[in-house]
């Protein structure tokens, strides 16, 4: 049995996998990005607010009532608690978009001085 030796694949020739890879790292950075923003919008407790929307009047409403049993406190201790994920999944989500759209130009540079040299080397 023989092994063929690989044949060098041109610059502009790659597969449509490697084509559109920075497609699927935009689409993957906008799922983290919502998932972070669903994930945000969750209460952190049955009185308390979530991390996107901090408001927890029913917890100081029952504070007032019932004469400061700290509920409202262990709300925004809570709050602040779930916010720290839900802001690594919306920061790594907008990186993600960002890391797609960079390597997306940085190909289309790469290929426009590929062909840019074909012709300059032709032109001679």
């Amino acid at each position: 049995m023989h092994d063929f030796p690989a044949k060098p694949v041109a610059g502009g020739a790659l597969g449509l996998w490697q084509q559109r890879t920075w497609m699927w790292i935009v689409a993957a950075g906008l799922d983290v990005y919502i998932l972070g923003f669903v994930i945000g919008l969750q209460p952190s407790g049955p009185l308390c607010g979530s991390p996107l929307l901090p408001d927890s009047r029913a917890a100081e409403l029952l504070d007032r009532q019932q004469g400061g049993i700290g509920a409202a406190v262990t709300c925004y201790r809570d709050i602040d608690s779930d916010s720290v994920p839900v802001w690594i999944l919306m920061g790594l989500g907008v990186a993600l978009v960002l890391a797609g759209v960079v390597a997306r130009i940085v190909r289309i540079r790469l290929l426009a001085g590929f062909s840019g040299e074909e012709e300059a080397s032709e032109a001679r």
